[in-house]
């Protein structure tokens, strides 16, 4: 079945299908859903829920260090490579300013609950911190933990389609949907 997603084209190529995907989708259904109404989430939240702030350094974001989701008594989300979950926000938000929101089951078919729809909302300085951090990773693909995983040539790869997507973010105002 094809999904219809505008990010279709990079989706589970390099973007989403990882454990850290995984885990970006637990959180993001981690709220209360109710049939054909999505739940908005700005990305500001998204990052801080996950201890992404503009005062990270950028080498803990290039090694991943303490970059987790908590919830509960005690229970928490961990990220593996903050690359891959900061490539697929971006993903999703790209998503959604293309298209206004996104069904959870069109990112991951195992979650198959139709009433899990979402829509992501940033602010021009959230959405700016996030192309930073991609545009540090697009030029310095190399220094970031998911090379111990990939080839150089894959990583360069990566690059580029986060390359693309993030020409494709808009800020602000500049945001459409079609």
């Amino acid at each position: 079945m094809e999904m219809g997603l505008y990010i279709e084209r990079w989706w589970n190529k390099y973007v989403g299908g990882t454990d850290d995907t995984c885990s970006l989708i637990d959180y993001l259904t981690d709220r209360g859903f109710r049939h054909g109404m999505p739940v908005e989430i700005q990305l500001k939240t998204i990052l801080q829920d996950f201890q992404l702030t503009a005062t990270r350094e950028m080498e803990d974001i290039r090694q991943t260090t303490d970059v987790y989701y908590a919830f509960g008594e005690g229970f928490r989300l961990d990220i593996h490579c903050a690359i891959n979950l900061l490539m697929d926000v971006a993903a999703i938000l790209l998503e959604c300013q293309k298209n206004g929101q996104i069904r959870v089951m069109d990112l991951d078919n195992t979650h198959k609950e139709e009433a899990a729809i979402i829509t992501i909302k940033a602010e021009q300085e959230d959405v700016m911190l996030l192309k930073n951090w991609m545009a540090d990773f697009i030029q310095q693909p190399l220094r970031y933990d998911l090379a111990e995983f990939c080839s150089e040539e894959e990583m360069r790869e990566i690059a580029t389609q986060c390359q693309a997507i993030v020409a494709e973010l808009t800020i602000g105002e500049e945001r459409r949907y079609e």
